[in-house]
């Protein structure tokens, strides 16, 4: 057997801790580089548009006439920017009617606009039912995402 130099040993194990403070120090690195980082995330939502100052009927009453001019007034600004503006009138499920009807009208004069006052009277048709309705207001903005915003409406029949 070889006898080895005492300071040959004392280099070849000063060598052998270094090297494994070395791959300790970028193991050590390499996790928290990992646990560290931050990642973009492409899976988030598109921001959504928004719906202001609601007007629904005359004096903001929320009532609706079967056969009469209906008021609608809303103020509407897309995330980015708004493909059309609609509005359906939906029978609640908590209620009765004496027939199914429901009534839908998509705007589409305000495409490409940020935001605009949406303004419209429309008639509600002879064909209606009185009772208790949804009245959803929906904003599909060109980024995909929508808002929609359920608000009251009862229609009632006044035959003169």
């Amino acid at each position: 057997m070889h006898s080895r130099n005492p300071n040959t040993l004392y280099k070849m194990i000063k060598i052998k801790s270094e090297k494994m403070k070395t791959t300790k120090l970028i193991l050590a690195s390499l996790f928290a580089a990992i646990a560290f980082s931050s990642c973009s995330n492409d899976d988030s939502e598109p921001a959504i548009p928004s719906i202001n100052k609601i007007e629904l009927g005359l004096n903001n009453s929320e009532t609706a006439t079967i056969g009469q001019d209906f008021h609608f007034n809303a103020e509407v600004t897309a995330a980015d920017k708004i493909k059309n503006v609609q509005v359906k009138i939906v029978q609640k499920s908590t209620e009765t009617y004496s027939k199914t009807w429901s009534h839908e009208i998509t705007w589409t004069q305000y495409a490409d606009s940020k935001n605009a006052t949406v303004h419209k009277h429309f008639d509600i048709p002879e064909d209606a039912v009185e009772g208790k309705y949804d009245f959803i207001i929906i904003v599909n903005d060109q980024n995909g995402s929508k808002l929609e915003v359920k608000k009251n409406l009862t229609i009632i029949n006044q035959k003169i």
